[in-house]
């Protein structure tokens, strides 16, 4: 297993797709997957080592395709982009670790006294969640229990919690596993132990499977009730009192959970009078796309309520709007389009929106 491993680690620099694909084709063809598999169940004729298991979950990992278990990269693909990185073989082994039965030994390895198992188990688990039957099939197996009370472990590091909360940001994308969650209170755990970490790793990814959670009425009754709207607010650094250091990949899984909060009248009012609307309108100067396109469309979502469409207005953010319409990046672009055409409502609106140029600039995009 370790040789296995070292051989996809090996190979000269901008090789590494090739010597991977190698990989995932002479353990995908070569019926290499069925004896990995195999290594990590009681059935393994090394007995249970946890040393070998860990290899055998980063072989799998490797071979499902880490890059694609990356969060921003599945926000892309959600959001209708083309996901680059699956590609060079990762969905045929995706689908055949989970058709020969590899999520049971990967779920049950959540609850490995070795952490380092457990943690590379959910990392694992992150790679190969990005399908919605594999997404029911780790829920059926008790997965979002699991990795909610990885999060929760006191012995567990930012590096594990890290992966557990990776994990979920996949796995809630299904319906079933975000009632699940629900009814296990699992808000709480992704709140305290996730958006209060002192890690950004384990704030981003929180955050995103925080924001995919809350499609779910309870969920986000939840998030309103445990002061979650205040958390979200304060993690983007972006108001004049803040204590914290602005972290672009936060600020970007937050503002995605803040736009879909936004969808509910009570969320919206709450976000205004929180002074959300001048944090997400500051994150718009951010040198980083990412972030401009997901605080656009968290203020275009706030701006189904008149108050907040006024007081968006008043914090600049018609100019802003405008001024974001010549950027480079086409989902920038579009996501303020989303906004303008929420904050253009009235005459005096209208008025703004020709005074500061926004004719122009639409013609000329």
């Amino acid at each position: 297993a370790k040789a296995l491993y070292q051989f996809a680690k090996d190979g000269g620099e901008g090789n590494e797709p090739e010597i991977i694909m190698h990989l995932r084709g002479a353990l995908g063809d070569g019926g290499g997957i069925p004896v990995v598999i195999k290594l990590l169940t009681k059935e393994a004729w090394c007995g249970a080592d946890f040393e070998v298991q860990a290899v055998c979950l980063n072989i799998l990992s490797r071979c499902a395709g880490e890059a694609v278990a990356d969060g921003r990269l599945i926000l892309r693909k959600r959001n209708g982009e083309s996901c680059q990185a699956d590609k060079n073989g990762e969905e045929k082994c995706r689908l055949k670790t989970v058709e020969l039965g590899g999520l049971k030994p990967m779920v049950e390895h959540l609850k490995s006294e070795e952490l380092d198992v457990a943690g590379k188990a959910a990392y694992c688990i992150a790679c190969h969640a990005l399908d919605s039957p594999v997404r029911l099939g780790i829920h059926i197996l008790g997965g979002v229990a699991l990795l909610l009370q990885l999060m929760s472990n006191k012995n567990a590091d930012d590096g594990v919690v890290n992966q557990a909360a990776l994990a979920l940001s996949t796995v809630l994308q299904h319906v079933e596993a975000k009632d699940e969650l629900y009814r296990l209170k699992g808000m709480k755990v992704l709140i305290d132990q996730g958006l209060m970490s002192d890690s950004v790793d384990v704030q981003e990814n929180a955050a995103r499977a925080l924001a995919y959670a809350i499609e779910q009425e309870g969920n986000l009754k939840d998030l309103r009730r445990l002061e979650g709207i205040d958390k979200l607010i304060e993690m983007l650094a972006a108001l004049p009192d803040t204590d914290r250091v602005p972290n672009d990949k936060v600020r970007q899984s937050v503002s995605f959970a803040l736009s879909l909060s936004a969808f509910d009248s009570e969320c919206r009012t709450e976000i205004r009078m929180k002074e959300g609307l001048r944090a997400l309108s500051n994150c718009l100067a951010s040198e980083e796309a990412r972030v401009q396109e997901e605080a656009l469309m968290a203020l275009a979502n706030c701006a189904f309520d008149i108050p907040c469409k006024q007081t968006i207005g008043a914090l600049g953010g018609m100019k802003n709007g405008i001024g974001l319409l010549s950027n480079g990046e086409l989902s920038v672009v579009a996501n303020a389009c989303v906004a303008l055409s929420r904050l253009v409502f009235d005459f005096m609106s209208g008025l703004d929106f020709v005074e500061e140029g926004g004719v122009g600039q639409v013609l000329h995009g």
